[in-house]
């Protein structure tokens, strides 16, 4: 088998994983390949390493197929619809195959073939799934052996930006990982998770109407809201106990009831197509609103009792009002939106992103209960090596070492959630300043 890695994609989230990928090759003699469709985002985050160079359009099956063969590891950074028929090339050419996205049905339905064939499947091994898998495991596995029996789990992560980096921003976010994935959040389904012993089901629409605050110990209080199922993670965890098991995301104080009225609104729905005639963003805004022309949207959203004055800031803002002509590929309002945040929401030169996990686990050992928390937060260096990029990227890499060492036991579709993969990534992440501050503290209840 040829000692060959291929990273499909070279976007936002790739840069410390192909500098790692890189240092790993030249210190065993592999070849690292990048491919991507953007000569641009290839030029940006390889211009300096090691490593071969290719113009890729992943949906040529042909020129995929080609450049699969003759390597022995394929880490897909492509959208996750994609990983399936990437696998099924490695499983023609006996090759790995490793990705930070959840594991779907199609990827699933690859297990016995894989196994079959001896290779490791690699999924789920980024940030958030990931770091989150490992960080997680390794602490239940601990109170477990020390005796204490889990009685909730709670665990958070949000892709945040350094408020210093925010001025005049009160949403005090920008994107550092896929915008449509951040405009269209919760539209998967509804959200599932159990709550001191009560199931909870969100619909969509309802979702940022139902976030909490939440405290984080040493960092504050943020906004967080429901993953989509927590409850798939029951038998993953062995949590099929639990009172409480939730899976969330955080973002910055108010984020959630302000991006709430964009929703009731209809501004990220990618459902429904738009007439020709919304030819600007005010035409949209317009049309789902009923405001006249010239008026502003947060003046017709006060009016109308969607906000508060505390909260006309956020809209105007925006600038939803722009009458600029946009773009006839944009079909619907999600598509609108979304080019507006591009704009507001771009990572500037020099800005740094923020990326904070925090796990809460509830436990009881000899009759006294208490809860063991765990925070991890991560700041970028600038627009570039960002901390999304570092831990959505450093994982991965360190996984498909692991994979290629040679001592890896487990074969088939694969999740990072067994003592092997958190006793060989996490103390390397520490090293690499990817670390968690931890305690427990016992409860009066």
């Amino acid at each position: 088998m040829a000692k060959g890695i291929l990273v499909l994609g070279a976007g936002r989230s790739s840069r410390f994983l192909l500098e790692q990928l890189s240092d790993f090759c030249g210190k065993t003699g592999r070849t690292l390949t990048v491919c991507d469709a953007s000569r641009d985002e290839l030029d940006k985050h390889t211009f300096d390493l090691s490593l071969e160079r290719k113009i890729l359009n992943a949906s040529d099956s042909a020129a995929l197929e080609y450049l699969t063969a003759g390597n022995e590891m394929v880490v897909s950074l492509l959208p996750p619809f994609m990983h399936p028929a990437v696998a099924a090339l490695c499983l023609k050419y006996k090759a790995h195959f490793a990705s930070a996205s959840y594991v779907g049905d199609a990827m699933r339905a690859l297990d016995l073939e894989a196994r079959t064939a001896g290779l490791v499947f690699l999924n789920e091994l980024g940030l958030d799934p990931g770091i989150d898998h490992l960080s997680a495991m390794k602490a239940m596995d601990e109170i477990r052996h020390d005796g204490g029996e889990i009685i909730s789990f709670e665990s958070y992560c949000g892709g945040l930006v350094s408020e210093a980096y925010c001025e005049g921003n009160p949403w005090k976010y920008k994107f550092s990982w896929n915008p449509r994935n951040v405009v269209l959040a919760g539209q998967g389904g509804n959200s599932l998770f159990r709550q001191n012993n009560q199931l909870r089901s969100i619909p969509w629409h309802r979702l940022f109407a139902e976030a909490k605050t939440l405290s984080i110990p040493g960092l504050g209080e943020f906004d967080a809201y429901a993953n989509r199922d927590s409850l798939s993670y029951e038998q993953v965890y062995g949590l099929s106990e639990v009172s409480t098991l939730l899976r969330g995301t955080l973002r910055r104080k108010h984020y959630c009831k302000n991006w709430q009225v964009l929703v009731s609104l209809g501004f990220t729905d990618a459902q429904s197509q738009l007439p020709d005639i919304i030819s600007s963003v005010n035409d949209l805004c317009c049309a789902l609103t009923g405001k006249r022309e010239e008026q502003l949207l947060s003046d017709w959203l006060l009016e109308n009792n969607y906000i508060d004055h505390t909260q006309k800031v956020w809209f105007d803002y925006l600038h939803l009002e722009n009458t600029q002509t946009i773009g006839t590929d944009l079909k619907n309002a999600a598509e609108i939106l979304e080019t507006v945040l591009l704009d507001k929401w771009k990572l500037l030169p020099g800005d740094c992103d923020e990326v904070v996990m925090y796990h809460r686990i509830g436990f009881v050992k000899n009759g006294q209960k208490q809860v063991f928390h765990s925070v991890m937060s991560v700041s970028g260096e600038d627009e570039i090596h960002t901390a999304m990029a570092k831990t959505v990227g450093l994982p991965l890499a360190l996984g498909v070492e692991q994979v290629l060492s040679g001592n890896c036991q487990e074969k088939g579709v694969v999740i990072p959630v067994s003592k092997y993969w958190y006793d060989g990534i996490l103390p390397r992440l520490e090293q690499m300043g990817v670390c968690f501050t931890e305690h427990t503290e016992f409860c009066d209840e």
